[in-house]
């Protein structure tokens, strides 16, 4: 019978960061499985659009980059988005802007042009360890603590949260996308 479970992550302490830990692990198992997804893809395939005004697979994975930094060690910290937080970003990502929204006719972003997989996925990986070298000074028993932003007040909770199910969402945009790039002669389906 094969076994299904993510591993508790290593420099976490599971008596006071149990949440928190559970979060990193989902996370970091989510990455894994959509690295296995994307690794044949190439610069081409990475900047596909279907038409104008739609997201690229390497657009998305540019904005997992940026909102996993943003939510976790900008927002909560007060920093604001102008002009630190955006040096920040650019500093951590190469990059301050990951084309998205594009506009109606909008392509894929001259900034990201040429990004292979390997280069999309370094960024990726970097900004993980960022985050989880912030995450191990976040404690369960801190997040309920609210941080402002605008107009809106967020818990600590609701931000891991959200990281997650926004990873969650774009990577089935970005499987969605694969499929797309088969029915459009583009990519081999896999074979079952």
């Amino acid at each position: 019978m094969k076994k299904h479970d993510i591993k508790f992550p290593k420099g976490f302490n599971p008596k006071t960061q149990k949440q928190v830990g559970l979060f990193v692990a989902q996370l970091d198992d989510q990455l894994n499985d959509l690295e296995k997804q994307v690794k044949e893809l190439t610069v081409k395939q990475l900047e596909w659009q279907q038409k104008s005004g739609m997201n690229t697979i390497g657009m998305l994975l540019a904005h997992f980059a940026l909102v996993e930094y943003w939510w976790i060690n900008i927002a909560p910290a007060g920093i604001p988005w102008e002009p630190e937080g955006k040096k920040m970003i650019e500093k951590m990502c190469g990059f301050e802007d990951d084309g998205l929204p594009l506009a109606k006719n909008g392509r894929h972003p001259d900034y990201l042009k040429g990004y292979s997989l390997e280069k999309y996925m370094s960024i990726l990986k970097k900004v993980r360890r960022s985050i989880k070298t912030e995450l191990k000074n976040w404690h369960d028993r801190e997040l309920e603590k609210l941080y402002k932003l605008g107009s809106h007040q967020f818990s600590r909770r609701w931000t891991l949260y959200h990281v997650l199910e926004h990873f969650a969402s774009h990577y089935g945009q970005i499987l969605l996308l694969k499929h797309l790039m088969v029915d459009a002669g583009l990519l081999k389906p896999k074979k079952k």
